[in-house]
């Protein structure tokens, strides 16, 4: 199966933003808040703006923050995702652990994996018989090490070892092509740090590339786009 991103859940947009940039002047003002605090933000963006307290716009200011390298503002959204992945590319998102803030992912240490997801590289398939080929074996070979694996599993718990020490071990017959579910949430800073190192337009592995441009579309994808400057802002 191919691997898949879903954004389930965010905190911020481009006024959080913004606000986070004017922090220091913004409590001096004397806003009154309302009650609801979700529409905080929004109330004191437009407050700064209608007061003159700042001379740019909430786009012009996103705009300046990224062109002169100031992104620490971008970091108080956050974005949570839930994706399945290969393990080759779960391991590289695991090196940006700056960008990433935090990964749960499911563990063969703790529970059989009963579905053997795995992943293919469709683009073999573009290079003639050869492609087909390989694209094959690989698939034979990986349903034989996930056949090994429950296999294993199975009797070696029945021949006395202990079934987390036989789910820890039997997983060694899984490949670099065995898929995982993991949660990762990030900030928006370091979703935009991870687009620029590992996009599409980088030298990086496929996989991951094309995980991170699903990332990106997600949040693209928001009702109302509320990342609409800042995406800009970073050129996404």
């Amino acid at each position: 199966m191919e691997n898949s991103v879903v954004l389930i859940n965010y905190v911020g947009d481009d006024n959080l933003h913004a606000l986070n940039a004017w922090a220091s002047t913004f409590l001096e003002l004397g806003i009154e808040l309302p009650d609801d605090i979700r529409a905080r933000t929004d109330v004191l963006v437009g407050a700064i703006i209608a007061q003159g307290k700042r001379k740019r716009s909430v786009d012009e200011l996103l705009n300046y923050l990224v062109k002169n390298g100031h992104t620490s503002p971008f970091r108080g959204s956050s974005l949570i995702y839930a994706m399945t992945v290969d393990i080759a590319t779960h391991i590289q998102l695991l090196t940006h652990t700056v960008a990433i803030k935090h990964t749960n992912a499911e563990s063969a240490r703790y529970k059989e994996l009963m579905e053997d997801k795995y992943y293919l590289p469709a683009d073999w398939l573009n290079y003639g018989d050869e492609g087909a080929y390989w694209h094959r074996i690989l698939e034979m070979h990986t349903e034989r090490g996930n056949m090994f694996y429950h296999q294993a599993l199975t009797s070696l718990v029945g021949a006395g070892m202990s079934k987390q020490r036989a789910k820890e071990t039997a997983r060694y017959f899984k490949g670099y092509n065995s898929q995982l579910n993991a949660v990762r949430s990030m900030s928006f800073d370091g979703l935009m740090q991870l687009w620029q190192k590992r996009g599409e337009h980088s030298p990086s592995q496929r996989e991951i590339a094309g995980v991170v441009e699903a990332m990106v579309q997600a949040v693209r994808d928001i009702p109302g786009d509320p990342f609409k400057h800042s995406l800009a802002a970073f050129g996404v």
